[in-house]
């Protein structure tokens, strides 16, 4: 048997790490000393160390690398190695367009340090009564797609004839991309005749006052457009008379640069008492 300092020379991991190895149940040491608390590991166990060590590089997160020294399933493991691929594959991607990004800022000679705030029109309007497909959901915001893309197949299914974008409002106080509180609406041709059901709710949204704008491009600056509609709304004698919701025209859907996407954001507002 070795030491956890042999052990740690010959595997190339610190008796540290080992130890939180020990503690997470992905390698154990095969005796541990009653008397001093000494760990001790065997030949066979370099072989699992090597594995770890392998898969960790390959960006596996501990529970995922405990899963896959538990199972024996050839098919389950390749599946999570197919999966890793693609999550590395998107991040890769993200890490383009990251260079993309800041190449362009360099060839523009934009104010890197200070920004560049953009200018929004504003519309004010009435909407009109309009009914609504609804999901009131708590997911991850790097799923929203995936939820949309649910809804309109559930409302092909049940012959749901949809009639425009798909809308969100946001409930969440703070920014919470892992766990957000959202409502997904998209409008319906003849609400009447559509009944709610586990899968949504029918709404029947009444006429009002909203103040707009479009954003163009990525979601990461949309917060710009909701400070425009904020100030207008304040200097113009408005106050917000419902939760702001923001309408995806146009986005990843569509297969085109994020330079491209249409978003519209949208105040229900009406005018403050005198």
């Amino acid at each position: 048997m070795y030491t956890i300092s042999r052990f740690s020379q010959l595997c190339k991991m610190s008796a540290r790490m080992l130890r939180h190895y020990d503690k997470e149940e992905l390698l154990k040491p095969v005796h541990v000393d009653t008397t001093n608390g000494y760990r001790y590991y065997e030949k066979s166990q370099l072989e699992t160390a090597l594995l770890i060590k392998k898969l960790k590089e390959y960006r596996f997160s501990l529970p995922e690398i405990k899963s896959i020294l538990q199972t024996s399933d050839r098919k389950l493991f390749i599946g999570l190695i197919h999966s890793k691929i693609n999550e590395l594959s998107n991040e890769m991607n993200r890490y383009r367009q990251i260079i993309a990004e800041m190449q362009e800022m360099i060839e523009k000679k934009a104010d890197i340090i200070r920004g560049e705030r953009r200018s929004y029109d504003i519309l004010l309007g009435m909407r009109n009564e309009v009914s609504v497909i609804s999901q009131r959901l708590q997911i991850r915001i790097a799923d929203m797609d995936k939820y949309i893309d649910s809804i309109y197949v559930k409302a092909e299914e049940n012959q749901v004839q949809l009639l425009g974008a798909p809308s969100v409002v946001f409930f969440d106080e703070e920014f919470t991309p892992d766990h957000s509180n959202i409502e997904l609406m998209i409008p319906i041709v003849n609400g009447d005749s559509v009944d709610s059901s586990s899968e949504w709710q029918i709404k029947q949204l009444p006429e009002q006052f909203v103040a707009t704008t479009l954003h163009f491009g990525s979601y990461d600056d949309i917060g710009y457009a909701h400070m425009a509609l904020e100030e207008w709304t304040e200097s113009n004698g408005y106050c917000l008379e419902g939760p702001p919701y923001e309408t995806y025209l146009k986005g990843t859907e569509c297969d085109c640069p994020v330079e491209e996407y249409v978003t519209q954001i949208s105040f229900p507002v009406m005018k403050k008492a005198k």
